[in-house]
């Protein structure tokens, strides 16, 4: 029987370690939640207002204790200039520079206690230098000599702890200056096991060496700091403050946010704590690694240590307990010297964490800085690069070491779902999707957040996947900057649809009956016949009309653009390196890491054909124009008379456009991921987007020659080529069409994959890993390539130019279609009516009340002059009537149906007499002129009704 062949071992120097991006996240994290968290306390001192902060939200008619986010969200958001001058006025909130002051104050604190630790563990009394005990300088020689080995420029300063018997040692400070701390049974042990000690002074070297002191202490600084500037006051406001709301009238709303407030800093503790415990765990297996490579003895790591106790119970509970420990088990330590495989693995908690902590910043920074902001697109760029940083790295080392080694390369799905997992929890935790409810109303909506992390790294490891083996040097720089650069524009996509439409559609942002209202108001027609093509069109603009925008376009053009240029890499020889002096085949302990090994080529392993894949697309189509012509000849069967064909029956002409090539697209993707297993997503989006482009080429074509074929004729009526007139028509699609496109070829080639892996289920199979095999005309295959990307940024250019004329969003239009709401209790009304009255309420009426007052003098002038009328006394009050008439329109309508239909009277019989006042001056009418007098007067009894119910009202509720 053969041997079986050991498997190949990589050097884990050859790809990055990925520990310093989560680093800095953390960082990051605690920064921005600084800012969040402090902004909470010194907001208070600004804008109070005498309900509670909720005055400008009242006044809007907004319920603080209604749990339909809807409807408070139509309150606030159909009036949103009304809503903003009202809080610029009344609630101003703090200084925009306030925002980063407590981030500023944190980082400078920082930076002071950093510089003072390594001063405060090396003061006297504590620690001694070790020249005051090695007089001979022997231990001094072999620390040089030790440091030589492991590649340091110079020895580290070296102290001495002497009330310390364990025998360990310590680094602190930076990397610049590094200082390394022996406990005094260190000492002893070099006598009687010079070995170990080695192995000891080797580990602490290797962390001096791979840069891990200042990014370990920069940490420990800012989590203190965080600790005692940010966290200790934030929860004694939260005990002084907090315990008194109950009493508010607003408590059964807030109940949901109080425990949010509680909430946030104890998992901002634990999510900081258990990432910052999981990057030190494995710094400490790499300077194992190092240590050992350097010459250390691998039985210095042959600690016994006793295993848990308690059987299945105890194992889990061991589990739990080294989630929180800085140092791994010495067990763990010893498997990794074995085999450093599992450095190079994507874990749950690592990608959950990143997760959390990328929604969290995202949140945060949104909430606290908010309008202020530069934009949300860099708020949500914040959070992409956090997560492409973290996870994105991560999953493209694993793709290395599994390719390096000739293992099985990771589908990366489990590892997007922990990471999307930790997103949705962390959503959850902040009050973006709902602030009055414990859950958002519906909450179904997270499973898109759990997607999308699964999503984000299947592509992302399938996109490695594919440009590690067409790249000439392997695992370089040059193969994983444009994967990541595409992966963090996908994220920074994603973040930004969902701050902005995702969490309100989570809200409860649908409602089928105002979505029908809105097609009908936007686009005139006949809509008796075509009510599922109405309510489709409204489900379009609320859930998918967001996703059409410039950010998300640029996104979905790099999904397959992207890995399309992987094919023009090519594959040229792959020349090992070695450094100067150093013996063949001796890795370099020094600034350059070892070139990666050549792995071993399983049989088989090459990449999918490009020409099949184009081959199906260009077959799809026609297979689109096919659709097309279908989709017109019945378009063709309900065409109005020439003159009627505007308004829903041009839409119904593009959105029918729009189905039959998105379905064969789809249809396409379904074939081209069940015949590529290995890249399955990569080619399902790259067929689907190359057939959708032909298509809609197809359209323009048919567009143009509109009224050529009359069973075909939708738009026009007599033949004519017609390019100008059909672009327009086919560019309203375009946007729509390739988003829609790239979101049904993933769904495609994830039911695809699931579908395989059930009939595949119980079988052994790996992914092929390998280099490009040689291809013929690799000329011609780039010219194709190079064709395709250039259709695809000026398609997607075009797109994104097209939707920035559009204007977007449709979210104002839908929000004043919602009918208004009536305040829940008695007290709540009250509160409503008070805040109207109280933040430009009272100022309007008091207006008209001055105008009304100089019209009586005018008037009593007028009749002391004989009844002389002069236009020039009387045009500048009438004037004042409208202007005054025109101003309550920019203004909250009345929290309250009975005085809002008096109110509404009140104006428009305040318009009608300024109108008629003004003509009857102009038209030197008197009749004209005695009717807006009567009408002025209709207008003063009705604001007597309103002012009669107004003080009903917020005396008891008006119930």
């Amino acid at each position: 029987m053969a041997a079986t062949e050991a498997p190949h071992r990589v050097d884990e120097r050859a790809v990055s370690a990925g520990t310093t991006m989560r680093f800095a996240l953390l960082v990051i994290l605690l920064l921005v939640s600084s800012g969040s968290m402090m902004s909470a306390i010194t907001g208070l001192r600004y804008g109070h207002d005498g309900f509670g902060g909720f005055g400008c939200h009242l006044a809007a008619g907004v319920d603080p204790n209604r749990g339909d986010d809807l409807a408070n969200s139509a309150s606030m958001f159909a009036h949103p200039d009304a809503l903003s001058a009202c809080m610029a006025r009344y609630e101003p909130g703090p200084p925009r520079w306030l925002a980063f002051v407590w981030p500023g104050l944190a980082l400078v604190a920082a930076a002071g206690l950093f510089m003072v630790l390594p001063r405060w563990k090396a003061r006297r009394g504590r620690v001694v230098p070790l020249e005051t005990i090695d007089h001979t300088r022997a231990i001094g020689h072999t620390l040089d000599e030790l440091a030589a080995t492991a590649g340091l420029a110079r020895t580290p300063r070296i102290v001495v702890d002497p009330t310390r018997f364990s025998t360990g040692a310590l680094v602190f400070g930076s990397n610049r200056r590094p200082t390394v701390c022996l406990h005094a049974g260190l000492l002893a042990r070099r006598s009687h096991d010079p070995e170990g000690f080695r192995a000891v002074l080797l580990h602490e070297f290797a962390h001096v060496r791979n840069g891990d002191v200042t990014l370990t202490y920069a940490t420990i600084a800012v989590w203190r700091v965080f600790i005692a500037l940010v966290l200790l006051p934030y929860l004694v406001w939260c005990a002084s403050v907090i315990p008194t709301s109950h009493h508010s009238p607003y408590w059964h709303g807030e109940q949901p946010f109080v425990a949010r407030v509680f909430v946030l800093p104890v998992f901002l503790t634990a999510l900081v704590y258990l990432a910052r415990s999981d990057v030190l765990r494995m710094r400490e297996v790499y300077a194992d690694l190092a240590a050992v490579r350097w010459g250390a003895d691998p039985r210095g790591w042959a600690v016994t240590a006793p295993g848990p106790a308690g059987g299945g119970l105890g194992r889990a509970l061991a589990s739990f307990v080294e989630l929180w420990r800085t140092h791994p088990r010495w067990e763990l330590r010893r498997r990794a010297l074995a085999d450093p495989g599992p450095l190079f693995g994507v874990p749950a908690l690592p990608m959950f964490l990143t997760g959390a902590a990328a929604a969290l910043i995202g949140a945060q920074a949104g909430s606290y800085l908010g309008s202020g902001a530069p934009s949300n697109g860099w708020i949500a760029l914040l959070a992409a690069v956090a997560v492409t940083g973290v996870a994105g790295v991560a999953l493209w080392r694993a793709v290395a070491h599994a390719l390096l080694t000739g293992g099985r390369v990771p589908s990366g799905v489990r590892a997007g779902l922990w990471l999307g997992a930790g997103m949705a929890v962390g959503e959850l935790d902040m009050a973006q999707m709902s602030v009055t409810r414990w859950l958002p109303a519906r909450p179904e909506l997270l499973v898109t957040v759990v997607v999308a992390g699964a999503l984000f790294a299947w592509w992302t490891t399938q996109c490695s996947h594919l440009w590690f083996t067409a790249w000439p040097r392997r695992a370089g720089v040059g193969a994983m900057l444009p994967v990541m650069a595409a992966a963090c524009l996908l994220m920074t996509a994603w973040f930004d649809w969902w701050q902005l439409d995702g969490t309100r559609l989570a809200s409860g942002w649908i409602d089928l009956a105002v979505e029908r209202r809105m097609v009908e108001t936007t686009f005139p027609g006949p809509t008796g016949s075509h009510q599922v093509l109405v309510s489709a069109i409204g489900v379009w603009f609320q859930v998918f009309s967001g996703l059409v925008r410039p950010l998300v376009l640029a996104a979905v053009c790099a999904l397959w653009v992207v890995p399309l240029l992987s094919w023009t890499a090519g594959r040229l020889p792959w020349p090992r390196r070695r450094a100067a002096g150093a013996p063949e085949g001796s890795p370099d302990p020094g600034t350059t890491p070892p070139t990666p090994p050549t792995p071993p080529t399983p049989p088989g392993a090459t990449p999918p054909s490009l020409r099949r894949v184009l081959s199906a697309s260009a077959l799809g189509g026609i297979a689109c124009w096919a659709a097309i012509a279908l989709a017109k000849a019945y378009l063709h069967t309900w065409q109005p008379p020439e003159g009627q064909r505007g308004g829903l029956y041009a839409v119904a002409v593009a959105a029918w456009g729009l189905v039959a090539v998105v379905t064969v697209a789809t249809a396409v993707a379904v074939a081209t991921a069940a015949r590529n297993r290995a890249h399955r997503l990569l080619m399902a989006l790259i067929a689907a987007q190359v057939c959708a482009l032909i298509g809609l080429l197809g359209d323009f074509v048919l567009m143009s020659a509109d009224g050529c074929a009359q069973p075909l004729s939708t738009l026009g009526s007599t033949c004519h080529w017609l390019p100008s007139a059909a672009w327009p028509m086919v560019e309203l699609v375009l946007g729509p069409v390739l988003v829609s496109t790239a979101l049904l070829a993933a769904v495609a080639a994830s039911i695809t994959a699931a579908v395989h892996r059930l009939r595949e289920a119980g079988r052994q199979h790996s992914v092929p890993a390998g280099p490009f095999a040689p291809r013929r005309r690799p000329g011609a295959r780039r010219v194709a390539v190079g064709v395709l990307c250039a259709v695809a940024v000026a398609a997607t250019t075009s797109a994104a130019r097209f939707e920035n004329r559009s204007g977007g969003s449709q979210s104002e239009v839908f929000y004043t279609q919602i009918p208004p709401s009536v305040a829940g209790t008695a007290v709540i009304r009250q509160l409503q009516m008070s805040a109207w009255y109280t933040f430009g309420g009272r100022d309007l009426i008091l207006r008209y009340a001055g105008i009304d007052g100089r019209f009586g003098k005018i008037l009593q002038q007028a009749a002391d002059a004989g009844g002389r009328i002069e236009e020039s006394a009387f045009t500048p009050v009438c004037s004042d009537f409208g202007r005054l008439a025109g101003d309550t329109g920019h203004y909250f309508p009345i929290p309250d149906p009975q005085a809002q239909s008096l109110w509404k009277s009140f104006v428009t019989q305040a318009q009608a007499g300024s109108r008629d006042c003004l003509l009857g001056l102009t038209q030197d009418s008197s009749s004209l002129f005695t009717t807006s007098l009567n009408e002025l007067t209709e207008a003063d009894r009705s604001l007597t009704a309103v002012q009669a119910r107004i003080d009903t009202v917020r005396r008891s509720g008006g119930g």
